[in-house]
């Protein structure tokens, strides 16, 4: 399961940043809890990053789904049940005692507390569940050194193939101090503990009063972090953009500087506008300041490009069907938390297909051996017909931006120093009181 999450989550997202997941405890026993945002995308990301392999908690329901059914079953995957789904949650004892036995053996078990998969900006109440086991382990079955972590997951754009994703690991807190209180008074040692965690998750997870809010700021802090490194590919790391916009919704939310703050944000008003009537993005404006990066950046893609050309042709002509099946279908789902799901799960599948059907055809037509490297080289290549149109699209848009750039030099100066001017305002708004 672990390799499988690992190839899973490696090609749907173009980047995946960790934070934190050295400092996890290698060998105590461990309730992991993370934020809920991408449905069994977050799970699988867990599974892919985390030095060990969690044992989840999910909903009975999915075991009613044949296709995942076997594969929650190979990752051990401990059924909540709820009420809301028509099920007895008197059979969750057994789930929570599963997971004490589990913590008895020093194993890591994961959560998620929220108990829904949301679009919410904010991390939503949590439940119980992770204080009552972590709790009952440590007192009820004498289970020493029991801890908990804290996981804040984070993408640029969840549903999106090839986007980015962001592992944040808080640091691990004994279950000791509330021990004592548990012993008195379970009922309100779980509840106060269920509380800490709410906002120790909320530390490390993505926390805004509004998505208009979050998209506003973190387009933002993508400015002034690229400001910063300078980035040779373009792309910003995903941990500190989310450090810089959390910290502008911070002082935002405080009241602190508010002067500055308009100012920040009609400076950034102003450099939207620029960019607009220009057609190009930050991100191409950057790159003008930097023509000869910019030129060894372009060198180095189109030679890649034409290297990995043929391989890339035949991973187009393989997967051009079923990919444009899944997009389509990928597209039906209105939560946002489920759409990358569906196009995970399902382009696995339906591609798998497709290699069984190409790998048949071929060793019919060719022999076994043709049809064995014909089955096996098919996901090589589709990796490299995604690879090469990355490749393309970041030289077209650098050429791009060149010519405009080139065209419209007269106002470049104005809209740099527009640029200069949201920098210098969020430095303002982010510097010492």
């Amino acid at each position: 399961m672990r390799r499988l999450a690992k190839l899973l989550v490696r090609l749907f997202f173009r980047r995946i940043e960790v934070e934190g997941l050295a400092e996890l405890p290698a060998d105590a026993p461990t309730v992991l809890v993370a934020n809920h945002i991408n449905g069994l995308v977050d799970a699988l990301l867990l599974m892919a990053t985390l030095p060990r392999f969690p044992r989840f908690l999910g909903k009975s329901t999915l075991f009613r789904i044949l296709p995942l059914w076997p594969f929650l079953k190979l990752a051990g995957v401990v059924p909540v049940y709820r009420a809301k789904d028509g099920e007895s949650t008197a059979r969750n004892e057994g789930s929570f005692r599963t997971c004490r036995l589990l913590l008895a053996r020093k194993a890591e078990v994961a959560l998620f507390p929220e108990g829904i998969s949301h679009d919410e900006s904010m991390l939503q109440p949590l439940k119980t569940g992770a204080a009552r086991i972590a709790l009952g382990a440590a007192v009820d079955d004498g289970v020493p050194g029991v801890v908990v972590v804290p996981v804040g997951l984070s993408y640029d754009a969840k549903a999106r193939f090839r986007s980015r994703a962001l592992v944040h690991a808080g640091p691990a807190q004994d279950a000791d101090r509330w021990c004592g209180g548990y012993r008195g008074d379970p009922h309100q040692a779980v509840r106060a503990m269920t509380a800490e965690l709410a906002e120790r998750l909320s530390a490390v997870s993505p926390t805004y009063r509004s998505w208009v809010q979050a998209t506003e700021l973190r387009q933002i802090a993508e400015i002034v972090d690229r400001t910063a490194d300078a980035p040779a590919d373009g792309d910003v790391d995903l941990a500190r953009l989310e450090v810089t916009a959390r910290n502008l919704a911070d002082a935002e939310e405080s009241g602190r500087r508010p002067q500055q703050f308009d100012a920040l944000r009609r400076a950034f008003t102003e450099y939207e506008r620029d960019l607009a009537l220009l057609g190009l993005s930050d991100e191409q404006i950057s790159d003008s300041n930097h023509p000869g990066r910019r030129s060894l950046a372009l060198a180095w893609a189109a030679t890649r490009v034409l290297a990995a050309l043929p391989a890339a042709a035949i991973g187009a002509l393989v997967h051009v069907v079923p990919y444009q099946i899944m997009k389509r279908v990928g597209a039906v789902p209105t939560n946002e938390s489920i759409k990358a799901t569906v196009k995970l799960l399902g382009c696995f599948v339906l591609f798998t297909l497709v290699y069984v059907v190409l790998g048949v055809v071929v060793g019919e037509t060719w022999g076994p051996w043709a049809g064995l490297i014909a089955a096996a080289g098919a996901p090589a290549c589709g990796y490299a017909t995604v690879r090469v149109a990355e490749r393309v699209k970041r030289i077209g848009g650098v050429m791009a931006g060149t010519r405009v750039v080139r065209q419209r030099r007269a106002v470049l100066a104005t809209v740099l120093a527009h640029r200069a001017a949201v920098v210098d305002a969020a430095g303002s708004v982010l510097g010492p009181d």
